[in-house]
């Protein structure tokens, strides 16, 4: 069965953007908040201080039906895969808005929406366990 990430703990996150650094690291060599497929929100109370957010991996993901281009291919196990070449700078980015969750970003380098790759190392990274990774079936 193929691994995921997902947000477990969530009342555990102190904003430190462990996880973001190593999606980013991972992905362009870089640490940089704004190129990471994982990203943390400040939350809308004091009780809900910040927000993870992470690609959930849908069956049916709405980003890729979007896409006119077709460079989100949707995967059998769920999520998504980028086709950089089929992805051009479409100006309205309607993959972005698709997602009810609002975790895919744009890549402010290359114009093309930052796809998670399920590689786990956002959840080893998290100090406070936030994050889970696994089988997808998940807690």
């Amino acid at each position: 069965m193929p691994e995921k990430v997902w947000v477990e703990r969530p009342e555990r996150c102190i904003g430190c953007y462990s996880c973001v650094y190593a999606c980013s690291r991972e992905l362009f060599g870089t640490t940089s908040a704004t190129r990471a497929a994982i990203f943390v929100r400040t939350g809308k109370s004091l009780e809900e201080r910040f927000h993870v957010v992470v690609c959930i991996a849908c069956k049916n993901p709405p980003c890729a039906a979007a896409c006119k281009k077709e460079a989100l291919q949707a995967k059998p196990e769920g999520g998504v895969t980028l086709v950089a070449s089929k992805c051009v700078d479409c100006k309205n980015f309607e993959c972005l808005s698709a997602c009810a969750i609002g975790a895919l970003t744009l890549d402010p380098k290359t114009r093309k929406p930052i796809i998670c790759t399920e590689c786990g190392l956002c959840a080893k990274y998290c100090p406070h366990e936030v994050l889970g990774f696994g089988e997808a079936g998940g807690p």
